[in-house]
């Protein structure tokens, strides 16, 4: 089955819409990609482009690779969330072109589009293209390190050897030990059960992995440089020991014991923040990623574990990477969604495979009874969003949203339709995928940036309006609690004020008695003791 090449510029044009869209007006995600703004601004600012630090954020801090991409999208489109998240959106397309180029040569073009459309139009990987968030870098260092070495295990050739290393190497310099778990851990399991093993010994491990580690090694070593120095410059062995017992949130603020201790220690032992979750929970979380495409995910997920002990020819590298990816953090106690979203790209090489075995055969009963059930799940959606809609911003953008509604709905009939024919299928399954991105984004991110959760940016700005935009105009924070302590509100405060301040209670009354302009913002646990004053003032 060949697809039109038509069709795949259409991919691509409304991925990279879905990509951009509204990333300039949604405010900052809590708390992440609040902290790796204020990393990249610090580092701008200072000139330290070593050790990610930020004054309000320590437990964010990872390898830097991912802020100095930050902070370069800063330098060329300014400081604000479109150059923020405009790295995100770059790995999210570089990654999918990756797994197109360098799936041809194993699995043929035919496939390597269809796994590439499969995962452009999936749910979970667009949306980290569009947070800030460190996991879609990693994810295509991932790509690239993963399919560099089946390739070399096909044909042995320098460049793919040269691409494994070098990705390996980037992606330490991204966040650390994952990518040497899950590239380690499949070229142990090739060696084991691939019957091309031999070719394994060319990629010299016990060489290149030395030039791999090379940069988190110096990078590591110049950290300790600036650590001993500023041992020295504050006051040596008694002050150094004062400063590095400082903890924040319970975590040493001293970068390399703090990414040793947080991201490895912890997370083998047991989970950090409730960041856990029960066994199965993975495949749960990639059920939701390929949801758009349901009806291929249900049957190749079930041919892949029916046949998990003899798998074809052409499967077995995938299934031993989705060991890796997949079945190895489901048995960590410390889980999140983007933990297994390196086994993204594998499973949509499998069902690339699926649908390509299909192509001459009459549709089996499952793909027709599941397609249906998702035409149905379309219908509901497209009936649901104007109410939601309505209720939400009233009339004002309900003939949009009707136009919507009535494209979602006219999709679910095509699928219900079309679900005996295998190529129409699944265009309409990629096309469906795109819309119910460009719905949750174009109309479910106003209603999120509204709500209380990210109003953050809004009070700064008012705080600048009664400042008549003076940047010079000192702003002070008191009686903020934990709950109103989020990250983008002093990253915002940041951008707009010289001087932002933290004060306790009576340094915070002093503003009024100063003769400098300054503003003051008040959390709820200073509100009852400046009532409390006012009361005793006014009697």
């Amino acid at each position: 089955m060949k697809i039109h090449p038509k069709f795949i510029w259409l991919v691509g044009i409304l991925l990279t819409v879905n990509l951009l869209l509204r990333n300039h007006q949604v405010s900052l995600w809590e708390e992440d990609e609040a902290a790796y703004m204020g990393f990249a601004l610090q580092m701008l600012e200072t000139g330290d482009w070593l050790e990610p630090s930020y004054q309000w954020s320590t437990i964010h801090r990872k390898t830097p690779l991912h802020i100095w991409t930050i902070a370069c999208s800063f330098k060329c489109f300014g400081y604000n969330e479109f150059a923020l998240r405009l790295p995100s959106v770059m790995a999210v397309l570089l990654c999918i072109l990756v797994l197109y180029r360098c799936s041809i040569p194993i699995w043929g073009p035919t496939v390597a589009q269809k796994a590439a459309i499969i995962l452009a139009c999936s749910i979970q990987i667009p949306l980290m293209g569009k947070i800030a968030f460190t996991d879609a870098t990693l994810l295509l260092f991932e790509t690239i390190a993963l399919l560099s070495l089946l390739n070399f295990l096909h044909r042995p050739h320098w460049k793919w050897n040269m691409a494994l290393w070098i990705s390996i190497a980037a992606g330490i310099m991204t966040k650390g030990p994952p990518i040497v778990l899950i590239v380690g851990g499949l070229w142990v399991l090739l060696a084991i059960f691939h019957p091309l093993r031999k070719n394994l010994i060319r990629t010299h491990p016990w060489i290149w992995a030395w030039f791999a580690v090379a940069p988190f090694a110096a990078w590591c070593y110049l950290s300790y440089q600036q650590d001993y120095l500023n041992w020295q410059l504050n006051g040596g062995n008694e002050a150094f020991e004062s400063w590095w017992q400082t903890e924040l949130y319970g975590k040493k603020t001293h970068l390399l014991p703090f990414l040793w201790d947080w991201y490895v220690i912890k997370r083998i032992n047991g989970h950090v923040l409730g960041q856990s979750g029960f066994v199965g929970y993975h495949l749960l979380v990639l059920t939701i990623a390929f949801f758009s495409w349901l009806p291929f995910w249900c049957t190749s997920l079930w041919s892949t574990f029916r046949n998990i002990l003899r798998p074809k020819k052409d499967q077995l590298s995938l299934v031993l990477w989705l060991i890796m990816a997949w079945f190895f953090w489901e048995l960590m106690s410390s889980k999140l969604p983007s933990y297994s979203m390196a086994a993204q790209p594998a499973l949509a090489l499998i069902m690339a495979l699926h649908i390509d075995a299909l192509k001459d055969k009459q549709t089996p009963k499952s793909i027709d009874l599941l397609t249906g059930f998702y035409a149905f799940v379309l219908s509901i959606i497209a009936f649901i969003l104007p109410w939601f809609a309505y209720h939400l911003f009233g009339t004002e953008s309900l003939y949009s949203i009707l136009l919507m509604s009535f494209v979602l709905l006219s999709m679910a009939v095509k699928l219900f339709i079309q679900r005996h024919q295998i190529p129409p299928l699944f265009q309409n399954l990629a096309l469906s995928g795109l819309l119910l991105m460009f719905c949750t984004w174009l109309f479910i991110s106003p209603w999120v940036e509204n709500s209380d959760a990210k109003v953050y940016d809004d009070i700064i700005e008012k705080a600048w309006q009664i400042a008549d935009q003076q940047s010079e105009t000192l702003l002070v924070f008191g009686g903020v609690d934990n709950k109103q302590k989020k990250i983008s509100l002093w990253v915002y405060a940041q951008l707009k004020f010289n001087q932002v301040e933290y004060r306790d209670f009576y340094n915070s009354l002093k503003v009024v008695l100063d003769d400098k302009p300054a503003i003051m913002i008040i959390g709820t646990d200073y509100i009852d003791k400046i009532i409390f004053i006012g009361l005793k003032v006014q009697k």
